[in-house]
């Protein structure tokens, strides 16, 4: 009976196996010219001339095949980065630059290969300087072959903000005295790679023939009334934080980071942090004929208050309140995935306040991985790190771990490793051993939130402090253990 049950599973693991493919995509990597915002830009980074980048779709158990080719006009150098994807056994694929790879040269290629094992919502983008705040970004999807949750249809939305500077423009200025560490300013919120900027402000700036309201546009997704979807929600954003919500519709919280909950945990609106994702089922009662905006706010109060001289000129031409609308088709018929396209919505149209007084907003606390497994409440390791900002000795304020910036190595790590050379101090090593549990404890007196992304691994949160209440002591903070799991964590000013 037993070596029954044994062949039963082995013959499932093999029609397992015989069921994974090769997804295979070539990305070639350059600059084209457009306007997500209305106004022109000579410099959009794209993956095959799109922005955002295409959206690679795989299932458990699949490999994903990436042929880049790097063809940027200027020469620049780039890779890629698979955001929140564990790369089990697969750590040279992970594509930080310097890191775990050289930098792939101007007019040369680079394949990534590797199996994706865990269901979710993920998102691809270069991992080079600030390249990603141009544009090369896109989703990428791992389905479960026995999905958690059952739905009808999916709808896809990244939330990002806009500079009308280049990168590198942008990044000359914040390493610069002058700046005193402020982060350059964005000009728009978009979602879906489209949103809209104050021609007014063009004027002002004197580049009125390179803005356009008829370029402005909002996404546009047709749905069926009765339908469940299941809403996947990105922020790939630099520098900004978004509110997200349906008008009119309940948020079912299924997914944190590529890692599906216990129970779904409903709410009105979500906090989303730079590099986080989350999967909302969103069930269709709403008037069979009706229009609905999805709104993205972006919340400009933590961006820092502009008191001195910013590269935006304009801070205050910033419209944080993106949106797109969501539409009921009105025979109700199939298919049941929405229909996207985009609708006009130019700069001097309003957006009308929500009818909800007091938005019900979603607790990451409340969340629980699916699977049951509580963090272990003990550690091999500790880690205690402090992050906060400083001035160098040139008067440029850079950010800290303990008090000590970073500086990217004259050799690439990877190198060294291999060299079996040491790891030079000013980069902070951690060292660890392999089976090791980690606890990291980050402790933010800065006035102002960090979001934190840990590249391999998933996490337990196990303790948040309050705001006003930075320095985590384990003799007066109690810890939880059974919270949530994820890959990126927003840690809010003045806390820990």
């Amino acid at each position: 009976m037993k070596s029954l049950a044994l062949l039963i599973l082995t013959l499932a693991g093999l029609i397992g196996l015989s069921t994974s493919k090769t997804v295979f995509h070539e990305f070639h990597v350059h600059y084209v010219k457009g306007a997500p915002d209305g106004v022109f830009k000579e410099s959009i980074l794209t993956v095959n001339g799109r922005f955002p980048g295409p959206t690679v779709e795989a299932e458990v158990g699949d490999t994903i095949h990436v042929v880049v080719y790097n063809e940027i006009q200027d020469g620049q150098n780039v890779s890629m980065h698979w955001h929140g994807i564990t790369q089990d056994g697969t750590p040279f694929e992970d594509g930080a630059s310097l890191i775990t790879q050289c930098p792939l040269k101007s007019g040369e290629s680079q394949t990534y290969i590797f199996l994706v094992n865990k269901p979710g919502t993920f998102w691809y983008h270069s991992h080079t300087q600030s390249q990603y705040t141009e544009g090369l970004w896109g989703p990428l999807i791992v389905r479960s072959r026995n999905e958690r949750f059952s739905y009808d249809g999916e709808i896809m939305i990244s939330l990002s903000d806009w500079y009308h500077r280049t990168a590198h423009e942008n990044e000359y200025w914040h390493i610069a005295s002058i700046s005193h560490g402020v982060p350059p300013y964005p000009d728009s919120a978009l979602i879906n790679g489209i949103g809209r900027y104050s021609c007014l402000y063009a004027r002002t700036r004197s580049f009125l023939q390179n803005c356009s309201a008829e370029l402005q546009e909002r996404p546009l997704f047709r749905v069926n009334p009765t339908k469940t979807y299941r809403v996947r929600v990105i922020n790939t954003a630099a520098n900004s934080v978004f509110r997200f919500s349906i008008d009119a519709h309940k948020l079912q919280t299924i997914e944190t980071d590529g890692v599906d909950v216990l129970e779904p945990v409903v709410a009105d609106e979500a906090i989303i942090s730079q590099g986080q994702r989350y999967s909302f089922l969103v069930e269709m009662t709403g008037d069979a004929e009706g229009e609905y905006l999805i709104r993205a706010n972006l919340m400009s109060e933590i961006l820092m208050l502009i008191v001195r001289e910013n590269i935006a000129p304009y801070p205050e031409a910033l419209q944080p309140n993106a949106t797109a609308v969501l539409k009921y088709r009105k025979d109700g018929d199939e298919p049941s995935l929405p229909d996207v396209s985009t609708e006009l919505f130019d700069y001097t149209q309003e957006v009308p306040e929500s009818s909800l007084q007091n938005p019900l907003v979603l607790d990451p606390d409340l969340l629980r991985p699916a699977d049951g497994i509580e963090a272990p409440r003990y550690y091999d390791k500790q880690f205690i790190l402090e992050t906060n900002f400083t001035y160098d000795p040139k008067g440029i304020r850079r950010g800290t771990f303990n008090g000590t910036w970073f500086t990217l190595p004259e050799h690439p790590i990877i190198m060294t490793v291999m060299e079996d050379g040491p790891i030079p101090a000013h980069v902070i090593p951690h060292f660890i051993e392999l089976g090791d549990v980690v606890e990291v404890v980050i402790n933010n007196p800065f006035k102002g939130p960090h979001p934190f992304h840990l590249h391999g691994h998933h996490f337990w949160v196990v303790g948040t402090g309050a705001e006003g209440d930075w320095d985590y002591d384990p003799r007066v903070h109690e810890l939880r253990f059974d919270g949530a799991r994820r890959d990126t964590i927003y840690v809010k000013q003045e806390s820990w």
